[in-house]
Protein backbone atom coordinates (compact mmCIF):
# COMPACT_ATOMS: atom_id res chain seq x y z
CA UNK A 1 0.00 0.00 0.00
CA UNK A 2 1.33 3.42 -0.90
CA UNK A 3 1.98 5.78 1.95
CA UNK A 4 -0.31 8.79 2.42
CA UNK A 5 1.17 12.18 1.66
CA UNK A 6 0.74 14.42 4.70
CA UNK A 7 0.63 17.60 2.64
CA UNK A 8 -2.52 18.84 0.97
CA UNK A 9 -2.13 18.89 -2.81
CA UNK A 10 -4.47 21.54 -4.17
CA UNK A 11 -3.80 20.59 -7.79
CA UNK A 12 -5.24 17.10 -7.78
CA UNK A 13 -8.45 15.13 -7.29
CA UNK A 14 -8.94 12.38 -4.72
CA UNK A 15 -11.20 9.48 -5.72
CA UNK A 16 -13.28 8.16 -2.81
CA UNK A 17 -14.64 4.59 -2.90
CA UNK A 18 -16.54 2.47 -0.38
CA UNK A 19 -16.06 -1.26 -0.83
CA UNK A 20 -17.28 -4.57 0.51
CA UNK A 21 -16.51 -7.65 -1.58
CA UNK A 22 -16.29 -5.59 -4.76
CA UNK A 23 -13.47 -7.39 -6.58
CA UNK A 24 -15.62 -8.23 -9.62
CA UNK A 25 -16.97 -4.68 -9.98
CA UNK A 26 -13.51 -3.18 -9.53
CA UNK A 27 -12.06 -5.35 -12.29
CA UNK A 28 -14.82 -4.24 -14.63
CA UNK A 29 -15.09 -0.56 -13.72
CA UNK A 30 -11.76 0.73 -12.36
CA UNK A 31 -9.65 0.30 -15.47
CA UNK A 32 -10.02 3.97 -16.47
CA UNK A 33 -7.72 5.46 -13.82
CA UNK A 34 -4.62 5.54 -16.03
CA UNK A 35 -6.53 7.86 -18.40
CA UNK A 36 -7.03 10.49 -15.70
CA UNK A 37 -3.73 11.93 -14.42
CA UNK A 38 -5.47 14.59 -12.35
CA UNK A 39 -6.57 11.84 -9.95
CA UNK A 40 -3.46 11.38 -7.82
CA UNK A 41 -5.06 9.75 -4.77
CA UNK A 42 -7.52 6.88 -4.31
CA UNK A 43 -9.10 6.58 -0.87
CA UNK A 44 -10.84 3.29 -0.12
CA UNK A 45 -12.93 2.70 3.01
CA UNK A 46 -13.42 -1.06 3.06
CA UNK A 47 -16.10 -2.80 5.12
CA UNK A 48 -14.05 -5.91 5.98
CA UNK A 49 -14.11 -7.54 2.53
CA UNK A 50 -13.62 -11.30 2.48
CA UNK A 51 -12.95 -11.60 -1.26
CA UNK A 52 -9.94 -10.28 -3.19
CA UNK A 53 -11.03 -6.62 -3.08
CA UNK A 54 -7.84 -5.39 -1.43
CA UNK A 55 -5.44 -7.25 -3.70
CA UNK A 56 -7.49 -6.20 -6.74
CA UNK A 57 -7.17 -2.54 -5.75
CA UNK A 58 -3.42 -2.87 -5.33
CA UNK A 59 -3.22 -4.49 -8.74
CA UNK A 60 -5.44 -2.04 -10.63
CA UNK A 61 -4.51 1.34 -9.13
CA UNK A 62 -1.47 2.71 -11.03
CA UNK A 63 1.71 3.02 -8.98
CA UNK A 64 1.78 6.75 -9.73
CA UNK A 65 -1.39 7.18 -7.63
CA UNK A 66 -1.36 7.35 -3.84
CA UNK A 67 -3.57 4.43 -2.74
CA UNK A 68 -4.89 4.60 0.81
CA UNK A 69 -7.02 1.69 2.11
CA UNK A 70 -8.68 1.83 5.51
CA UNK A 71 -10.78 -0.94 7.06
CA UNK A 72 -13.91 0.33 8.81
CA UNK A 73 -17.26 -1.32 9.53
CA UNK A 74 -20.30 0.18 7.85
CA UNK A 75 -22.66 0.01 10.85
CA UNK A 76 -25.55 0.98 8.57
CA UNK A 77 -24.24 4.49 7.96
CA UNK A 78 -22.86 5.31 4.50
CA UNK A 79 -22.47 9.01 5.31
CA UNK A 80 -20.14 8.24 8.20
CA UNK A 81 -18.05 6.08 5.87
CA UNK A 82 -17.86 8.81 3.22
CA UNK A 83 -17.10 11.48 5.81
CA UNK A 84 -14.27 9.37 7.23
CA UNK A 85 -12.85 8.92 3.74
CA UNK A 86 -13.11 12.66 3.11
CA UNK A 87 -11.03 13.33 6.23
CA UNK A 88 -8.19 11.29 4.71
CA UNK A 89 -7.98 13.26 1.46
CA UNK A 90 -4.76 15.05 0.57
CA UNK A 91 -6.56 17.12 -2.10
CA UNK A 92 -9.16 19.81 -1.71
CA UNK A 93 -11.30 18.27 -4.48
CA UNK A 94 -12.90 14.86 -4.07
CA UNK A 95 -14.75 12.73 -6.62
CA UNK A 96 -16.86 9.98 -5.08
CA UNK A 97 -18.09 6.95 -6.95
CA UNK A 98 -19.46 3.51 -6.17
CA UNK A 99 -17.62 0.38 -7.25
CA UNK A 100 -20.24 -0.31 -9.94
CA UNK A 101 -19.81 3.16 -11.49
CA UNK A 102 -17.28 4.62 -13.89
CA UNK A 103 -16.90 8.02 -15.55
CA UNK A 104 -17.86 8.42 -19.18
CA UNK A 105 -15.23 9.52 -21.70
CA UNK A 106 -16.65 13.05 -21.47
CA UNK A 107 -16.29 13.05 -17.68
CA UNK A 108 -12.69 11.84 -17.90
CA UNK A 109 -11.94 14.69 -20.31
CA UNK A 110 -13.60 17.14 -17.92
CA UNK A 111 -11.52 15.89 -14.99
CA UNK A 112 -8.33 16.17 -17.03
CA UNK A 113 -9.03 19.84 -17.75
CA UNK A 114 -10.51 20.63 -14.34
CA UNK A 115 -10.00 24.17 -13.04
CA UNK A 116 -9.08 23.90 -9.37
CA UNK A 117 -10.18 27.44 -8.51
CA UNK A 118 -13.85 26.43 -8.92
CA UNK A 119 -16.29 28.09 -6.51
CA UNK A 120 -19.06 25.53 -7.06
CA UNK A 121 -19.50 21.85 -6.40
CA UNK A 122 -20.26 19.76 -9.49
CA UNK A 123 -23.22 17.45 -10.18
CA UNK A 124 -23.35 15.00 -13.07
CA UNK A 125 -26.08 12.93 -14.67
CA UNK A 126 -26.01 9.16 -14.25
CA UNK A 127 -26.72 6.64 -16.99
CA UNK A 128 -28.03 3.36 -15.58
CA UNK A 129 -27.32 -0.03 -17.11
CA UNK A 130 -29.65 -2.68 -15.68
CA UNK A 131 -29.69 -6.43 -16.36
CA UNK A 132 -27.14 -5.94 -19.11
CA UNK A 133 -28.79 -3.04 -20.95
CA UNK A 134 -29.44 0.72 -20.65
CA UNK A 135 -32.30 2.36 -18.80
CA UNK A 136 -33.27 5.68 -20.36
CA UNK A 137 -36.35 6.44 -18.27
CA UNK A 138 -37.59 6.20 -14.69
CA UNK A 139 -36.73 8.04 -11.49
CA UNK A 140 -32.95 8.31 -11.96
CA UNK A 141 -32.81 9.01 -15.71
CA UNK A 142 -32.90 12.80 -15.48
CA UNK A 143 -31.46 13.38 -12.04
CA UNK A 144 -28.21 15.12 -11.23
CA UNK A 145 -25.91 13.67 -8.57
CA UNK A 146 -23.41 15.88 -6.74
CA UNK A 147 -20.21 13.83 -6.98
CA UNK A 148 -17.32 16.32 -7.20
CA UNK A 149 -16.93 18.62 -4.23
CA UNK A 150 -14.54 20.79 -2.27
CA UNK A 151 -13.73 19.00 0.97
CA UNK A 152 -14.13 22.13 3.11
CA UNK A 153 -17.52 23.13 1.72
CA UNK A 154 -19.87 20.84 3.67
CA UNK A 155 -20.46 17.30 4.86
CA UNK A 156 -22.32 14.07 4.13
CA UNK A 157 -25.83 13.48 5.43
CA UNK A 158 -28.26 10.56 5.19
CA UNK A 159 -27.45 7.12 6.57
CA UNK A 160 -28.51 5.13 3.49
CA UNK A 161 -28.44 7.39 0.42
CA UNK A 162 -25.63 9.70 1.38
CA UNK A 163 -25.71 13.27 0.02
CA UNK A 164 -23.06 15.99 0.16
CA UNK A 165 -24.63 19.07 1.74
CA UNK A 166 -22.61 22.17 1.05
CA UNK A 167 -22.44 25.92 1.57
CA UNK A 168 -21.26 26.27 -2.03
CA UNK A 169 -23.67 26.36 -4.99
CA UNK A 170 -23.84 23.35 -7.28
CA UNK A 171 -23.16 23.44 -11.02
CA UNK A 172 -25.10 20.82 -13.00
CA UNK A 173 -23.34 19.38 -16.04
CA UNK A 174 -24.84 17.14 -18.72
CA UNK A 175 -21.90 14.77 -18.41
CA UNK A 176 -22.53 11.19 -17.41
CA UNK A 177 -21.40 8.73 -14.80
CA UNK A 178 -22.14 5.23 -16.11
CA UNK A 179 -23.81 3.05 -13.48
CA UNK A 180 -23.73 -0.70 -14.06
CA UNK A 181 -26.25 -1.78 -11.47
CA UNK A 182 -27.71 -5.22 -10.89
CA UNK A 183 -26.42 -7.53 -13.61
CA UNK A 184 -28.80 -10.26 -12.36
CA UNK A 185 -32.25 -10.48 -10.81
CA UNK A 186 -30.67 -12.10 -7.76
CA UNK A 187 -28.33 -9.17 -7.15
CA UNK A 188 -31.26 -6.77 -7.64
CA UNK A 189 -33.36 -8.56 -5.00
CA UNK A 190 -30.43 -8.78 -2.59
CA UNK A 191 -29.82 -5.02 -2.84
CA UNK A 192 -33.53 -4.27 -2.40
CA UNK A 193 -33.62 -6.38 0.75
CA UNK A 194 -30.38 -4.86 2.12
CA UNK A 195 -31.21 -1.22 1.45
CA UNK A 196 -34.83 -1.50 2.59
CA UNK A 197 -33.62 -2.80 5.98
CA UNK A 198 -31.20 0.11 6.36
CA UNK A 199 -33.84 2.64 5.33
CA UNK A 200 -36.44 1.19 7.70
CA UNK A 201 -33.97 1.36 10.58
CA UNK A 202 -33.08 4.95 9.67
CA UNK A 203 -36.75 5.97 9.69
CA UNK A 204 -37.31 4.11 12.95
CA UNK A 205 -34.44 6.01 14.59
CA UNK A 206 -36.04 9.24 13.35
CA UNK A 207 -39.32 8.14 15.02
CA UNK A 208 -41.14 8.07 11.67
CA UNK A 209 -44.20 5.83 11.72
CA UNK A 210 -46.22 4.08 9.03
CA UNK A 211 -49.66 2.53 8.68
CA UNK A 212 -51.67 0.07 6.60
CA UNK A 213 -52.69 2.72 4.08
CA UNK A 214 -49.06 3.67 3.37
CA UNK A 215 -48.00 0.03 3.11
CA UNK A 216 -50.67 -0.55 0.46
CA UNK A 217 -50.80 2.64 -1.52
CA UNK A 218 -47.27 4.12 -1.41
CA UNK A 219 -45.75 1.20 -3.37
CA UNK A 220 -48.64 1.37 -5.84
CA UNK A 221 -48.06 5.08 -6.37
CA UNK A 222 -44.33 4.45 -6.75
CA UNK A 223 -44.95 1.96 -9.55
CA UNK A 224 -47.42 4.19 -11.40
CA UNK A 225 -45.07 7.16 -11.13
CA UNK A 226 -42.02 5.26 -12.42
CA UNK A 227 -43.73 3.22 -15.10
CA UNK A 228 -46.23 5.70 -16.55
CA UNK A 229 -45.37 9.26 -15.48
CA UNK A 230 -41.60 8.83 -15.89
CA UNK A 231 -42.09 6.58 -18.94
CA UNK A 232 -40.39 3.47 -17.61
CA UNK A 233 -42.65 1.58 -20.00
CA UNK A 234 -40.43 2.80 -22.86
CA UNK A 235 -37.59 0.70 -21.43
CA UNK A 236 -39.61 -2.41 -22.28
CA UNK A 237 -39.07 -5.47 -20.06
CA UNK A 238 -36.21 -3.86 -18.14
CA UNK A 239 -38.47 -0.92 -17.44
CA UNK A 240 -41.26 -2.91 -15.83
CA UNK A 241 -38.81 -5.04 -13.81
CA UNK A 242 -37.19 -1.89 -12.46
CA UNK A 243 -40.51 -0.18 -11.73
CA UNK A 244 -41.86 -3.24 -9.92
CA UNK A 245 -38.58 -3.68 -8.04
CA UNK A 246 -38.56 -0.09 -6.79
CA UNK A 247 -42.22 -0.46 -5.80
CA UNK A 248 -41.31 -3.61 -3.86
CA UNK A 249 -38.49 -1.68 -2.17
CA UNK A 250 -41.03 0.92 -1.03
CA UNK A 251 -43.27 -1.85 0.30
CA UNK A 252 -40.43 -3.53 2.19
CA UNK A 253 -39.29 -0.27 3.80
CA UNK A 254 -42.74 0.34 5.24
CA UNK A 255 -43.42 -3.27 6.15
CA UNK A 256 -40.08 -3.50 7.97
CA UNK A 257 -40.65 -0.14 9.65
CA UNK A 258 -44.06 -1.33 10.88
CA UNK A 259 -42.48 -4.54 12.17
CA UNK A 260 -39.79 -2.62 14.06
CA UNK A 261 -42.53 -0.90 16.06
CA UNK A 262 -44.15 -4.27 16.81
CA UNK A 263 -40.91 -5.90 17.96
CA UNK A 264 -38.26 -3.18 18.41
CA UNK A 265 -35.82 -5.53 20.11
CA UNK A 266 -35.42 -7.62 16.92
Amino acid sequence: MNQQNNKTNKQGVSLLLLTKNESKNLREHLTWLHKCPNINQVIVVDDHSTDSTISTLKELVPKTINLLIKSRGLDGNFSAQRQYGTSLATNNWILWLDADEEPSHQLISYLNSFEFDQTTNIAFKRHDFFLGGPLNHGETANQYFLRLFHRNSGGFTGMVHEIWHSNLPTKQLDIYINHYSHPTIQSFMEKINFYSSLRAQELYCQKVTTNLSEIIFYPLGKFLYNYFILLGLLDSTRGIIMALGMSFHSFLVRAKLWHLYQSPSI
